[in-house]
């Protein structure tokens, strides 16, 4: 009988307003499909690097986004489609 093996992913960063605004910001520059980069989200959004940093680690957690690397550079796409509130 084999066991299914989970794990559990907590954010270190506390939940604010500021940060749900930074995420729903980075959210508007990245389009179904495509596959961006920090620096470009740091380029498009206007946010420091630290934010976006923070936030990219923050919706992977949550699943709302997934990566990948590519020739050592990590890039980051909608895992799932984004519903405006």
């Amino acid at each position: 009988m084999s066991r299914e093996r989970r794990e559990i992913v907590i954010s270190i960063y506390a939940v604010t307003k500021q940060g749900e605004r930074s995420r729903s910001l980075l959210l508007r520059f990245i389009s179904p499909g495509e596959q961006v980069s920090r620096e470009e989200l740091v380029e498009r959004s206007g946010l420091t690097y630290d934010q976006v940093r923070r936030q990219t680690k923050n919706l992977l957690i949550e699943g709302v986004l997934r990566s990948v690397t590519n020739r050592r550079k990590r890039y980051y796409s909608l895992a799932k489609p984004v519903v405006s509130r």
